[in-house]
């Protein structure tokens, strides 16, 4: 491993500082022979180390030096004057990075310094933006200019100034504590409310993902514009996400997921809601291992519908470790096998130690841990797992959800993603294909202007629920039924009009007898007085069909009035 040219020079200073020391006392105790001077220990080191400042009065004598006090003589304090010379300059390069830290625009503010805040700032580095981490304990930077550093509490409105959060575009909280990133998200807003010149986006890290919906749907359900634009992040989500985008369900054979912990149960439901834009002969059989499989797909069941309708669960309380799981197994070999535990050791055990997990074919045995790190070395560098013909994966939740793109996806995104998913599934149900109707498509391959027209639904969304006394809410009880009472639906339906409207016209749409793309024509431009029934119609489905969509996304709408 190359080490900085700093290093190598700062290791040659400290070993002729240890050579000047050795020398010196050498040469002190000849010369203080000569002289007739006292030679105790305690005195020749006492002049020894007086060289290194100067004044080291044995050399007061008008006598020749012996070569070795001769060497040390000059040695010592230039050792001395490289330390205050190297001194200075890191003093003066600290506070040339907290002068660069606070001057900054449009850059990054990354809170933290764990496994996560370093997965993001790995990420950021591939970019044209400038990095400034706060944290209690400096990053590796590797000399990266684009990377700086401020020490402090991202908590303190003072830290945040040091950052140079006024001008910054984007800030992350990623501390391991969810209350501790709640509370950083605040102080930013404090900041930027005082002195910001843009709505600054910030997103923090809430780890359960229950607490990580609530705060989301409570952040939606806000009105006006603040100088703060909030969302909250959970990286189970996420990492599941990304898991299946890399490992895809690909065919009907049966899929394994063993353990329902966040991780488990964030794969689970995206495992569904994919398997719902598919058209299928039959539900996915999918087996649960973990020691409280039913109770947790009971409630994972009720919150997310869609689960049973699109997969068929079978449920086995088994203890985490209760080895081996072969007879737990479906009879005909797995797809997928997904080890989800929490615990990574207990997941990395349970891929090692149960042996039917192994031939199910390359990439079929996925493995969760936090970090890839010394797994992925030993799996990949070492090969451990050779003889697996490549069954075994190692997939590390913390650095693949790392993303800034998958984390600036907020909840806007998210019900925009849902809204059009629901389009798609009500759809392909109706037997429609792409051939007629080409807005069929996964939301990636949904044309720009499209997703960005569902993206402003989506945010109009707590406006309009905030107008008839509602909330939007982590769907958590089901059972507390949700209608539209007849007047709502149409006052509703009146501001989507409206809504729709000013977006169009914005967008430099006129009206025109039919509807014409291309030269951006339509004939419902109009007051909701003037336009036909068939159009009226249209928007008061769509506010009927809000409770539905946002249920597909784990939201519920609550009477607060």
């Amino acid at each position: 491993m190359a080490f900085p040219a700093s290093y190598v020079v700062r290791a040659v200073f400290a070993g002729l500082a240890v050579v000047a020391l050795v020398t010196g006392y050498i040469g002190l105790h000849t010369y203080a022979k000569t002289l007739n001077l006292p030679s105790a220990p305690l005195d020749l080191l006492y002049w020894d180390l007086q060289l290194f400042v100067f004044d080291s009065a044995p050399l007061d004598e008008p006598k020749p030096l012996p070569a070795l006090l001769e060497f040390a003589r000059f040695a010592a304090p230039g050792v001395t004057i490289y330390t205050l010379v190297d001194g200075a300059r890191l003093l003066f390069a600290a506070e040339l990075r907290r002068f660069r830290a606070r001057r900054s625009k449009e850059h990054v503010v990354v809170c933290g310094t764990g496994s996560v805040a370093l997965a993001l700032v790995e990420r950021l580095r591939a970019t044209s933006t400038r990095i400034v981490v706060i944290g209690s304990a400096p990053v590796a930077t590797t000399g990266d200019r684009k990377v700086l550093y401020v020490r402090g509490d991202a908590r303190s409105p003072a830290t945040l100034r040091g950052a140079g959060i006024q001008r910054a575009s984007v800030l992350y909280a990623c501390e391991p504590d969810s209350s501790a990133n709640t509370a950083i998200a605040l102080a930013a807003h404090g900041v930027a409310r005082a002195g910001g010149r843009r709505p600054l986006s910030a997103y923090a890290l809430i780890t359960d993902p229950d607490l990580c919906a609530a705060l989301r749907a409570r952040r939606l359900s806000l009105s006006g514009r603040p100088r703060l634009r909030l969302d909250f992040f959970n990286l189970d989500e996420l990492a599941a996400r990304v898991l299946l985008d890399r490992h895809p369900i690909v065919n009907e054979q049966p899929v394994v997921v063993i353990g329902l912990d966040a991780f488990g149960r964030s794969l689970l439901v995206e495992m569904a809601r994919r398997r719902r834009l598919i058209p299928a002969p039959y539900p996915l059989p999918v087996t649960i291992i973990d020691a409280e499989a039913t109770r947790t797909v009971e409630a994972v069941s009720r919150r997310f519908e869609f689960v049973t309708e699109v997969c068929a669960l079978t449920t086995h309380d088994a203890p985490p470790g209760d080895l081996p799981l072969g007879e737990l197994l479906p009879s005909e070999p797995p797809q997928r096998v997904f080890v989800c535990h929490g615990d990574q050791d207990l997941a990395l055990k349970t891929a090692l130690t149960s042996l039917r997990l192994w031939s199910c074919g390359p990439g079929s045995l996925v493995v969760r841990v936090e970090e890839a790190g010394t797994f992925s070395r030993a799996f990949d560098d070492v090969h451990l797992l050779e003889g697996l013909s490549g069954a075994l994966r190692v997939f590390a939740v913390n650095e693949e959800a790392g993303d800034p793109q998958l984390i600036g996806e907020d909840l806007v995104e998210t019900l925009a993603r849902a809204i059009h998913d629901s389009y798609v599934a009500e759809n392909t149900a109706r037997r429609h294909v792409r051939a007629t109707n080409p807005s069929l498509v996964p939301w990636e391959s949904l044309p720009s202007h499209l997703r960005a027209a569902n993206r402003r639904q989506a945010e109009d969304i707590g406006r309009k629920l905030t107008s008839i006394g509602s909330a939007l809410a982590p769907r958590v009880e089901p059972e507390l039924h949700f209608a539209f009472k007849d007047y709502e639906i149409e006052q509703l339906a009146m501001m989507e009009h409206e809504r729709w409207l000013r977006d169009l016209v914005t967008d430099g749409w006129t009206r025109g007898p039919v509807r014409d793309d291309e030269n951006r024509r339509h004939p419902d431009l109009d007051s909701w007085d003037n336009i036909s029934d068939a159009a009226k119609e249209k928007d008061r489905d769509t506010v009927r069909n809000l409770p539905r969509i946002l249920a597909t996304a784990g939201f519920q709408i609550v009477r607060v009035g």
